[in-house]
């Protein structure tokens, strides 16, 4: 059957609510268990190739516990995307069984519709993270268990594994809990694709150090280990509550001058890394996302390129920066916090960079899309505003002349973000940030 390009509304229509029941029926057929619950829980889009949704799956067999199973819904947008994600999940096992009760839930695929499901813990391109989740594997390696079989399945029952975070083929985050007179665990383990996990582990040991040439500037997870064969590295686990998005509140407020003592340590510290971020790139990716706009919101697709103009413009009227050590996420959610004290967290998308990268992602993530009312937006303005003068007292002769468009850099890609989410109301949301880019690529930095 030749296969035909597919509109959002028809992969949405294939991946819906009623189909997901039927093919779970399906996989579920004479095990006894039988679906109590199904929950659309997030869905992403990123055109014009991949649609990606995920669900909560709740099943129940009399005289058993119940149990909750995570099922992904991977589309192709294309017939080119569906031949190159259909021969690798044959790679990977969409020949094999599909048992996500006693086995693993490998893919199954749908030509007609050009789509894929899978249930967690397996990911194409994850391979470890299946290895990841089994107790009685973990309880030996946590442990340093070898042989003493009794010994690794005792544990096993008493070692409790929950997911903290899963993004289909981006990475899991776990979390290890084990308490018994013979030994107590509670650590944090990251699965990510590829040799990002050793990547992640190298760059954080060197910033551990680092920190320690500046008492309480910068606060990380101290790293515990790398396992190979997994792809999963292990961290120590950091007291406190991820800081959440309200503006009004002290530990929010406070994250300003944290990440501006944690930035100065990151650009001080002399940290070299095999990746780098150039702005030529990343106005590149806002000429492909302008294209994904034409797909699903023609009016955000005219002033992306408008404002896509306007910063080429500008950096070619300006200077490169100096081209340091770069966190390349900081943002205010990476943040724990506990008794005042602020942690930074994920140094996932570590690289070199201009100094403005990591200056104008924490500005741009501190506004919020929808503020419930103007003292939040006077609130993050503050932060905001705070961050920039703290960060310029500890380096001053920090060079910042594109602070502007990197700024404006964060609040294209924030409208990117919001398309892909496909939430409720994102075209507006979308179009705001695109504003704000305009507004933000104008505006100095403070006195």
């Amino acid at each position: 059957m030749t296969t035909q390009t597919a509109s959002l509304v028809t992969m949405e229509e294939a991946t819906d609510k009623a189909s997901v029941i039927t093919f779970v029926e399906e996989v579920l057929a004479g095990t006894g268990w039988e679906i109590e619950a199904v929950r659309r829980r997030s869905s992403r889009l990123d055109p014009p190739d991949w649609f990606w949704t995920q669900f909560d799956i709740t099943i129940d067999k009399q005289g058993e516990e119940g149990r909750k199973l995570r099922l992904v819904a991977k589309g192709a947008l294309n017939p080119e995307a569906w031949e190159r994600l259909s021969e690798r999940l044959k790679r990977h096992g969409a020949d094999l069984r599909c048992d996500p009760i006693d086995g693993i839930g490998r893919p199954r695929l749908f030509p007609e519709t050009q789509h894929a499901y899978w249930f967690y813990p397996y990911d194409p391109t994850m391979g470890g993270l299946a290895a990841a989740t089994d107790p009685v594997r973990m309880a030996g390696l946590l442990l340093g268990l070898q042989d003493e079989t009794a010994e690794i399945l005792s544990a096993s029952k008493r070692l409790h594994i929950d997911r903290v975070r899963y993004v289909p083929e981006v990475g899991a985050i776990l979390h290890y809990t084990l308490d018994s007179h013979g030994a107590k665990l509670d650590v944090y383990g990251k699965v990510q694709p590829g040799n990002r996990g050793l990547r992640t582990y190298r760059i954080v040991e060197g910033l551990w150090e680092a920190s320690k040439l500046y008492p309480g500037f910068l606060n990380l997870p101290r790293p515990l280990g790398f396992v190979e064969d997994y792809g999963l590295l292990l961290e120590e686990r950091v007291r406190g509550k991820p800081v959440g998005g309200n503006r009004l509140s002290s530990e929010f407020m406070l994250t300003g001058h944290a990440a501006a003592d944690a930035l100065a340590v990151i650009h001080e510290s002399g940290l070299e890394t095999d990746e780098r971020i150039t702005i030529e790139a990343e106005l590149a990716r806002l000429d492909r996302v302008a294209e994904q706009f034409k797909y699903v919101l023609p009016a955000g697709h005219f002033m992306l390129l408008d404002l896509i103009t306007h910063m080429r413009d500008r950096v070619r009227k300006t200077m490169e920066e100096d081209v340091l050590p770069t966190h390349g996420d900081m943002k205010y959610d990476q943040f724990m916090h506990h008794n005042g004290e602020l942690t930074v967290l994920d140094f996932d998308y570590f690289a070199m960079a201009e100094t403005s990268y990591d200056l104008g992602k924490y500005c741009a993530y501190v506004i919020p899309s929808s503020p419930k009312s103007w003292q939040e937006s006077v609130a993050a303005e503050e932060t905001r505003i705070r961050f920039l003068e703290r960060y310029m007292e500890l380096r001053p002769g920090a060079s910042l002349q594109r602070f502007g468009v990197y700024e404006a850099l964060q609040f294209a890609l924030r409208a990117m973000a919001f398309m892909w989410a496909q939430h409720a109301g994102w075209e507006r949301i979308a179009e705001t940030m695109l504003v704000m880019g305009f507004e933000r690529l104008k505006s100095r930095l403070p006195e």
